[in-house]
């Protein structure tokens, strides 16, 4: 196989485009309060525009790993990433026209729908592939590892990009809208060369089928209670720390800063330490379970608690990564990637979707439901941990 003929590719370059486009993820939630104060539109109703519209993600998650084909990954990602792009100018020139009264209400949350679900149908090819790309370079016992540096680095990428947001919402918050557009763009010139042999351009031919529930189930679960206290940061701060919603953008910046910042060093610190992925899977979601459940409880602990799920969401993702991946062959790593790419976007969809409406019930109702959806992850992911054990 090309991982013994030739260097396997770099977690770092592999990461970078990652980094890019996981990003605009963060850029849409720094950005809620500006996109709100340029429409009509309210939380309630934004919420589940955005939120429905990730089911373009959640169909290219499951297309695009099956149009790999080994030797024109980088092809792949180029074209997706350029069509990102385009997408992204749309849902923002939509923006402003909206705001100088050229489109109606219905009429613009027509189109935020439409570009956002273009931009999920393209950027969702990203991930799946460059996971597949890397594990199928390293063996099983070298896996964990690649994937945590790759993690940690897309994770270094979300404290630059959101620091870079809060300068801008100091003195240009139109320029987030900016940046939405050129990282597709930035994370398409990163892409790393793809270097591998004659025999391994053979066509890689998925499973047609969804994915399994053992990985599904406790990854949508995680994923959810990420939605749902991820979208409510900038209004949970109007509301509960009486901060005006024009400068929610730079504390909603801030804290997602601060809260990659801990993914990074978590990530980092666990390398040296070689943790368990199997004990990881048990232990990480009730760190989520109790950072949300104090931001519910005491607002003013927010950042505290954002922290502490920050850092159990950064010992879960290269853990589950790694047991979505465990007993897989080389020609079934793109099923692998693309099964945890789709129970992610599923998830985050459905905590997106929830939490506005939850939102306008309760402040506190989102982060109380991330809480309970956080600790039905643990019996749920048993077959994952199983998996992690047989594998070892």
């Amino acid at each position: 196989m090309s991982q013994h003929l030739t260097p396997p590719v770099s977690p770092i370059a592999l990461a970078l485009p990652v980094a890019c486009t996981g990003a605009t993820q963060s850029l849409l939630v720094i950005a809620l309060p500006i996109i709100l104060a340029l429409t009509e539109l309210n939380i309630g109703q934004l919420s589940p525009i955005l939120g429905l519209a990730a089911l373009g993600f959640l169909v290219g998650g499951y297309v695009w790993p099956r149009r790999v084909i080994r030797g024109q990954r980088r092809r792949l990602l180029g074209r997706l990433l350029l069509a990102a792009a385009i997408s992204q100018m749309i849902f923002v020139v939509a923006l402003f026209a909206g705001a100088l009264g050229l489109i109606g209400t219905i009429t613009l949350a027509g189109i935020l729908f439409a570009a956002r679900l273009t931009y999920g149908l393209t950027a969702s090819g990203v991930f799946p592939t460059t996971h597949a790309w890397l594990a199928s370079e390293y063996p099983e016992h070298a896996r964990h590892g690649a994937l945590t540096r790759m993690s940690a680095t897309a994770n270094a990428g979300r404290v630059l990009i959101p620091l870079t947001a809060a300068v801008l919402a100091m003195h240009w918050p139109e320029g987030i809208l900016v940046l939405l557009v050129i990282l597709p763009l930035i994370a398409r010139l990163l892409l790393p060369h793809e270097v591998v042999s004659q025999e391994d351009m053979a066509f890689t031919v998925p499973v047609n089928r969804w994915p399994e529930a053992a990985i599904a189930l406790p990854v949508v679960l995680i994923h959810m209670s990420l939605g749902l206290a991820e979208f409510i940061i900038g209004p949970y701060l109007s509301t509960e720390w009486n901060i005006v919603l024009s400068h929610a953008p730079v504390y909603t910046a801030l804290l997602l800063a601060g809260i990659a910042a801990c993914m990074v060093i978590t990530q980092l610190v666990s390398l040296h330490y070689r943790l368990n992925p199997y004990s990881l899977l048990i232990w990480a979601p009730v760190g989520m379970a109790l950072g949300t459940a104090l931001a519910a409880a005491y607002p003013p602990a927010l950042p505290a608690g954002l922290a502490l799920m920050a850092i159990s969401l950064a010992l879960i993702l290269p853990a589950s990564a790694a047991g979505a991946a465990a007993n897989r062959s080389l020609h079934t790593q793109a099923q692998a990637g693309a099964d945890l790419y789709t129970a992610r976007i599923l998830g985050h969809l459905l905590g997106v979707t929830a939490a506005g409406p939850l939102f306008e019930i309760a402040t506190h109702l989102p982060l109380v439901t991330a809480a309970v959806l956080a600790l039905m992850a643990i019996p749920a992911g048993a077959k994952l941990r199983q998996a992690l054990a047989t594998g070892a």
